[in-house]
């Protein structure tokens, strides 16, 4: 995990620049994607030590790209990132193989520990 690569999957522009932002400057090579089409095409071909996935996007349900992701790339850790924060979301993505789960708003420094956390495992 040198690379320590993340793509960033959030129709919200303004979260998922500000997201891409914060990891840049702690030293994490980002991409941000506002399409989960796109968000999955790039999840799937290309090399992502984490992917940060918001589960409501306008063209895709999260759900649907974590379950595609974790059959074909099941080493890539998921943290789910979700303004639609309820228990039985979190146990499904739990479920489908996401390793973390994070409500919106969340800080600066919950994203840096929850991507700290994940290159320690």
């Amino acid at each position: 995990m040198k690379n320590r690569k993340i793509l960033i999957i959030d129709d919200e522009d303004i979260i998922g620049k500000a997201c891409k932002m914060i990891l840049t400057e702690e030293g994490f090579l980002c991409n941000h994607c506002s399409s989960g089409k796109d968000g999955l095409k790039m999840a799937l071909d290309n090399s992502y030590n984490i992917l940060l996935l918001d589960i409501k996007l306008k063209d895709m349900n999260g759900m649907d790209i974590l379950e595609k992701v974790k059959k074909a790339k099941p080493e890539v850790y998921v943290i789910v990132i979700t303004g639609y924060s309820t228990v039985e979301n979190a146990v499904r993505a739990m479920k489908l193989g996401a390793n973390d789960y994070l409500s919106k708003p969340f800080s600066d420094d919950d994203i840096i520990s929850a991507v700290e956390e994940a290159f320690k495992n």
